[in-house]
């Protein structure tokens, strides 16, 4: 068995445990927008995704977080002047030292929720969210999970019809004939789309979808390893939630960059923060080593 074919930690989870997860990590992440909290949410988000995707997928999502992050960088110094310390004057403008660091905290917050939510996706099957709110909103489930469903589908039958096209015919240099293409792929695509649309409603309907009293079929367990996984998450969550509302984990940057407190109070909270941020990284080498050990992985 190779290493992409093993169980994960985090997929065997109820997925309460895992909803959990995320809504507290990506909420003190927009919650703390201090230096090290930043950076650590960052690296947990990062080590997680490389556990969860791989290299491959992981260099395909910062194909798209290093532009929007060095966009972000670059952007907020040149239309941001707020700040004491001036560094520089660019087109009549002064580069300020705190709107750098702001952007560069700003960018680095942004780019760990997008990496957060690529995890989301990977653990979070369509599955696990109708088994949580199904009950709750069953009509408002289905729709979200039906919409995230639709974005791969498209870009799966998007290729699909280029390869096709590929095949039939030789890629013409000319304009006109690129466009003319284009047009018929998108058409063959929108055909496509509501086909698979049809499909679906006659294979809901036949389920007996709105149907009264419908039941759901299921495998999840709330056990006692999820039990644990829960509290340690909602212990280290609660301690920087108060720690946060004491003030830590938080900093100024307008006018004048806040000191970096260094107290006992915010290294505790910090080192807890790190705890939690690398969480599933942790648990993920855990598993790993277990199923190397056993020899189950190469």
């Amino acid at each position: 068995m190779t290493d992409k074919t093993r169980m994960r930690f985090f997929g065997t989870l109820h997925p309460a445990v895992s909803m959990c997860y995320f809504v507290c990590v990506i909420g003190l992440t927009l919650a703390c927008p201090h230096v090290v909290t930043v950076l650590l949410s960052l690296l947990g988000s990062t080590l997680f995704n490389l556990a969860l995707r791989g290299r491959k997928a992981f260099g395909r999502t910062m194909r798209f977080v290093l532009p929007m992050f060095l966009i972000v960088c670059i952007g907020n110094p040149l239309v941001n002047h707020r700040g004491v310390t001036m560094l520089c004057l660019l087109f009549n403008q002064w580069i300020t030292l705190e709107a750098i660091v702001y952007g560069v905290v700003t960018a680095c917050s942004l780019a760990a929720i997008i990496l957060w939510f690529g995890c989301y996706q990977e653990v979070m099957t369509s599955d696990k969210f109708l088994y949580l709110f199904g009950k709750i909103a069953p009509a408002t489930a289905l729709l979200i999970t039906s919409a995230l469903r639709f974005i791969p589908q498209m870009q799966q039958n998007a290729a699909q019809i280029k390869e096709s096209r590929a095949m039939l015919q030789d890629n013409s240099p000319r304009l006109f004939q690129k466009l003319a293409h284009a047009i018929q792929n998108l058409s063959a695509l929108l055909g496509m789309s509501m086909e698979n649309a049809v499909q679906t409603a006659d294979s809901m309907k036949a389920r007996g979808f709105g149907a009264r009293h419908r039941t759901t079929f299921h495998l999840f367990r709330f056990d006692a390893r999820d039990a644990r996984t829960l509290a340690l998450i909602l212990t280290l969550s609660g301690i920087c939630v108060v720690a946060r509302c004491y003030g830590h984990g938080y900093m100024e940057y307008y006018p004048r960059i806040t000191a970096l407190t260094m107290g006992p109070s915010s290294m505790t909270m910090f080192i807890l923060f790190a705890a939690l941020m690398l969480l599933p990284s942790i648990l993920e080498a855990k598993e790993a080593v277990v199923w190397r050990s056993y020899g189950l992985i190469r």
